[in-house]
C-alpha cells in the first residue's frame, strides 16, 4: 500500500538528516525548512503530518505547492461551489462547508471580482474537471455541495472509485494538488488560489521592497544580518508572493543555473556556485526555487 509518508520519504536526500525529513512532514516553520522541502519536491509533504505507513511507492508526480495551500484552495472552491449553488436555487440562508474566516475571505474576494452568474460558473466548473480528467481519474467533484452542504461521504467516495479507505488520503492530495496547478494558472478561478502566510518579519520585508527600498538598507533598518533579509525573498518565492526577482538576479544568470541543473539537478548549492557566475549563493537559490517551480517531481 502506498501512502503520503513513503511518497515523501522516496524524495528524501540521503545526505538529509531525519529531523530535517521530520522537519518537513510536521510542518517546522523556518527558511532552511521551506528551501529543504522546495529542493526535495516535498512542499506537498510539508505539514501533512502523515501516518508512518505503506510500503513501496508508485510513481506519482507533484506539483510544487503547499499541502495546506491544496486543501485550503479546495475549500474556497467548495465554498464558492455552495455558494453558487445557494443563488442559482434562490437561496439567501444556508449553513456554509467552511467556516473557516480567511477561506471565506478569499470566496467573498473572488465574488467581488466575477460576476455571479451560476451558469457560467458550472460551465467553467465542468471545464476544470475535463482538464483535469485529461491527467488522473477524479473523483474531488463528488465533495463538492449542493446548497445545502450536501455531498457523498469518503466511503461513498472510495467504494466508487475502487480504492480503500487507507489509500483515500493520498488519493486526494495527488488530486488537490492538480487541481491547486489548474486554478492557479486558471484565468476565471484563480482568484481562490490561497497561498501560505508569510512570517510576520517577512510581511514586512514585504512591504518595504514594495516601497522600492533596497534588501541592505532594510537588513540595516531592522539591526539584522542581509542573508536574513534574503531569506525572506526566497520564502516570498516559495509562497508564490510576487517578487521583482530582476532586482536580485538576471534572465542570463538564471539561463546558467539552469543548463546546469540539468547535469546536476539539486543536492547542494556549492557545485552551482563554483561552476557558474554567480557571486553570492542569493542569487543561486533565486534561480533554483524559480526552476523547481517549473518541475514537477
Amino acid at each position: 500500500m502506498d501512502s503520503i509518508y513513503q511518497q515523501a520519504k522516496q524524495r528524501k536526500f540521503a545526505e538529509k538528516t531525519d529531523k530535517s525529513f521530520n522537519n518537513i512532514l510536521m510542518g517546522f516553520r523556518s527558511h532552511q525548512t521551506y528551501f529543504d522541502a522546495m529542493m526535495q519536491g516535498q512542499l506537498p509533504f510539508y505539514n501533512s503530518r502523515p501516518e508512518l505507513t505503506g510500503d513501496t511507492p508508485e510513481d506519482i508526480r507533484f506539483y510544487p505547492y503547499f499541502y495546506d495551500a491544496s486543501h485550503m484552495t479546495f475549500q474556497a472552491l467548495r465554498l464558492l461551489t455552495q455558494t453558487m449553488a445557494a443563488q442559482s436555487y434562490q437561496i439567501k440562508d444556508f449553513y456554509p462547508v467552511s467556516n473557516h474566516l480567511f477561506i471565506q475571505h478569499q470566496v467573498k474576494s473572488w465574488l467581488h471580482s466575477y460576476k455571479r452568474q451560476p451558469k457560467e460558473y458550472e460551465t467553467e466548473l465542468l471545464s476544470l474537471y475535463d482538464k483535469m480528467a485529461q491527467e488522473l481519474p477524479v473523483f474531488t467533484y463528488k465533495l463538492l455541495p449542493d446548497a445545502k452542504g450536501n455531498h457523498f461521504s469518503i466511503e461513498e467516495i472510495c467504494r466508487a472509485s475502487g480504492f480503500e479507505q487507507t489509500e483515500y488520503s493520498l488519493m486526494l492530495l495527488r488530486e488537490l494538488n492538480l487541481l491547486t496547478h489548474l486554478i492557479h494558472q486558471h484565468d476565471y478561478f484563480k482568484g481562490l488560489y490561497i497561498r501560505m502566510p508569510l512570517h510576520s518579519a517577512t510581511e514586512q520585508t514585504k512591504e518595504w521592497i514594495t516601497k522600492g527600498m533596497a534588501l541592505d538598507t532594510i537588513a540595516l533598518k531592522r539591526g539584522v544580518k542581509l542573508h536574513t533579509i534574503e531569506d525572506h525573498i526566497i520564502e516570498m518565492i516559495i509562497k508564490d508572493y510576487p517578487v521583482d526577482v530582476s532586482r536580485y538576479v538576471t534572465e542570463t544568470e538564471i539561463a546558467e543555473i539552469r543548463s546546469l541543473y540539468h547535469q546536476h539537478h539539486y543536492q547542494r548549492l556549492k557545485p552551482y556556485f563554483e561552476e557558474s557566475q554567480m557571486d553570492s549563493y542569493f542569487k543561486v537559490k533565486i534561480a533554483l526555487c524559480l526552476i523547481m517551480k517549473e518541475v514537477k517531481l
